[in-house]
């Protein structure tokens, strides 16, 4: 992993300034003393040289995260202010310490090294990938402004240095300078046409520099043409800096922080809407002919025969380029015709599923509206109008979704937007009340879709305040019938009580006791039913009836009926968690009455112990009912299809009467198995 650097961009870009406003300052308060400037500027310069060298050591070093070209590109960058630190500090040496004339010298030998190995470093750092016909005109461009640069450089440096008579080899070694200079300024006319994937505070940086350093190369130039170069002067700042933009560039190569040129954004958009750069040949151009018209005021023959040729050739290479920008255009001429084609049948396909569009939308027979990220209401469509009473003008844009929402159902209709992007959790249907522009509350049913690719919804809403009122009356109506039900249940079960109450008078005045059993039996078994009747009253269900309990009561009130509370016969239950409804739940339980009252009047004479087992459990898809009991049992030569008593005949019966099938088994005691299904239930129709 790369370590953090020590100080922050925003921190070096400090003492970036700092160095050249000292620099600036000192070199003001020197201007008058000549000696102690020398000595400050031999100084100063190799300080700041031997700093940048550091830095461009430490961004070579930590520029292998970029790939080995951009590795190599630095450390030639590295290398050729290393031989310029070099050729400032032998300067220092000759100057300060031998008291020579540092120019022309040994220290010229590392500078002019310095401008071919910068060279190559810029050269190698960016990525140059376009089309041919893009690479074609970029050096066609580049042709145009180096020429255009170098006639310059002929005209106001090269020329007159040659004719300087004095020394012939300083004037070798400015040229060759000047040559240098034009050297970086063809490479900086590459890297300003390079792409950049990132990291494009360096190349700024670097461009800066260069530009920097070529200008003031050129002034020292021509100021040592006209005698006036001043060592540790203002002129000697544009080293600096250009130094101190390397330095910085290198910095923020090694750095993992980046510059924010968003900042900048404003102008790049400037010079893309102005179109600047096409025009750049043109004003080159222009610059070479004015160049022109001057030098043929104030130069010789043969200089001035130089200079046409030159502008002869950028002018060619205007023309060449001017072609292939017309042939572009031609092209994308073509291309903009397909372009606007397309567009127009684009454009009049969505025109027609517009019109599609706004017909369904407004005639879909629901009312709708759109529902913005904020809540707002931006459409709606004339359904919507009718419900909530406002115009589209009243709504659309200026009233909330929530507006209209009663005050009890504000909370949750606002914690259903909270979670309009959790499909799971947010309903897609769900009622609320709403208030009209006329103070009416309507219940509304709300179908809400989230449109894809944006937080806002469309609500489809269904006006259900009739269908509300109409399910309340269907509520209420049936709330009365079921109140109803239970009164006649409780009303037949007083009336069978009230028979069960007669019979019971009625055995207390008879005094035979096949008479007494008779009304008992028939006693029972209306307390059978009334029982049934009891059970329906008191259920939520008035169609079934569960038998768990029904079984237990029903069986414990024979008990008590035949006496036989605190004998030694036990009831043994075994039923499951059943319920019947009416048609299936009279017979059994008069069928579980008969047997039972059976076992209890025969099976166990002279006070003998036994038990009786009542099992009801569902098997297979019927009810098994079971009535067993470990007594006599029935007599042998009893033939159960030839019944002669009426309450076996009763239980056959009623076997029938449910579908049943009667099994019975006579050893040991007698059980009886009958297996039957529910009966459907036969509605009741009352026909006037």
């Amino acid at each position: 992993m790369v370590n953090k650097p020590l100080i922050s961009v925003n921190n070096i870009f400090v003492i970036a300034f700092i160095i050249v406003i000292g620099f600036v300052i000192i070199s003001l308060l020197l201007r008058n003393n000549s000696v102690s400037l020398m000595y400050f500027g031999d100084i100063y310069s190799p300080v700041i040289d031997l700093l940048v060298v550091l830095t461009l050591f430490y961004a070579t070093i930590r520029s292998f995260r970029y790939g080995r070209r951009v590795q190599i590109a630095w450390l030639f960058i590295t290398l050729a202010f290393s031989f310029y630190a070099v050729g400032d500090i032998l300067w220092a040496i000759l100057e300060l310490g031998f008291h020579q004339t540092p120019f022309p010298s040994v220290a010229d030998v590392f500078y002019l090294t310095f401008y071919p190995l910068f060279a190559l470093g810029i050269y190698y750092l960016p990525r140059f990938s376009f089309t041919r016909k893009e690479m074609l005109k970029i050096f066609l461009d580049m042709g145009i402004i180096v020429i255009t640069v170098g006639i310059i450089f002929w005209t106001f440096l090269i020329i007159p240095t040659f004719s300087n008579p004095e020394n012939s080899f300083a004037n070798i070694v400015s040229v060759i300078s000047i040559i240098g200079d034009f050297l970086l300024f063809f490479v900086l006319i590459r890297l300003l046409n390079s792409n950049f994937d990132e990291n494009m505070g360096p190349v700024l940086l670097l461009s800066m520099s260069i530009l920097v350093m070529i200008v003031t190369d050129s002034i020292y130039a021509f100021q040592t043409i006209q005698g006036t170069y001043i060592l540790g002067g203002l002129l000697d700042t544009g080293w600096i800096l250009s130094f101190v933009l390397v330095g910085l560039a290198a910095f923020l190569q090694a750095s993992n922080e980046k510059i924010d040129l968003k900042r900048f954004s404003y102008l790049i958009i400037w010079i893309q809407k102005s179109n600047l750069i096409s025009y750049l040949p043109f004003i080159w151009v222009l610059i070479a002919f004015a160049l022109l018209v001057w030098a043929n005021d104030n130069f010789v023959y043969p200089n001035l025969e130089f200079i046409e040729l030159g502008v002869g050739f950028i002018i060619f290479l205007v023309i060449i380029r001017q072609i292939i920008t017309l042939n572009e255009n031609k092209n994308l001429l073509v291309v903009a015709e397909k372009e606007i084609k397309s567009r127009k049948i684009a454009e009049n396909a969505a025109r027609e599923s517009e019109i599609y569009y706004r017909t369904i939308f407004e005639n879909t027979g629901t009312a709708i509206s759109l529902i913005e990220e904020d809540m707002t209401i931006s459409r709606v469509n004339s359904e919507a109008e009718r419900i909530i009473g406002f115009s589209k003008e009243e709504i659309e844009g200026k009233k909330k979704w929530t507006e209209f929402v009663v005050k009890e159902d504000l909370k949750r209709i606002k914690g259903y937007y909270a979670l309009r992007n959790d499909p799971v959790a947010h309903p897609t249907e769900y009622e609320t009340k709403v208030r009209d522009k006329a103070g009416n509350i309507k219940d509304i049913l709300v179908t809400i879709v989230n449109i894809p690719g944006t937080q806002k919804q469309l609500a489809s809403i269904l006006d259900i305040t009739k269908r509300k009122i109409a399910d309340n009356k269907i509520k209420s109506s049936l709330k009365e019938k079921n109140n109803l039900l239970q009164e006649i249940h409780h009303r037949v079960k007083n009336n069978m009580q009230i028979i069960s109450s007669l019979l019971n008078l009625q055995i207390k005045y008879v005094d035979e006791e096949e008479a007494v059993n008779v009304l008992k039996e028939s006693q029972n078994r209306i307390k059978s039913m009334a029982m049934i009747h009891e059970k329906l009253y008191m259920s939520d269900d008035l169609a079934h009836i569960n038998f768990v309990d029904y079984i237990q009561s029903l069986v414990k009130n024979l008990f008590y009926s035949y006496n036989v509370e605190n004998t030694n016969i036990k009831p043994i239950f075994e039923v499951e968690d059943v319920t019947l409804n009416m048609e299936t739940a009279v017979p059994c339980g008069l069928i579980i009455s008969e047997l039972v009252s059976n076992s209890l009047k025969y099976a166990f004479p002279n006070e003998r112990k036994g038990e009786i087992y009542v099992s009801l459990k569902t098997v297979d898809d019927k009810y098994e009912l079971i009535i067993r009991e470990n007594g006599i049992g029935l007599p042998e030569e009893l033939d159960f299809n030839n019944l002669e008593t009426l309450g076996l005949l009763l239980v056959n019966n009623l076997t029938e009467q449910i579908d049943g099938e009667l099994t019975i088994n006579r050893s040991p005691g007698t059980e009886f198995k009958i297996k039957f299904k529910e009966l459907e239930y036969n509605e009741r129709i009352i026909k006037y």
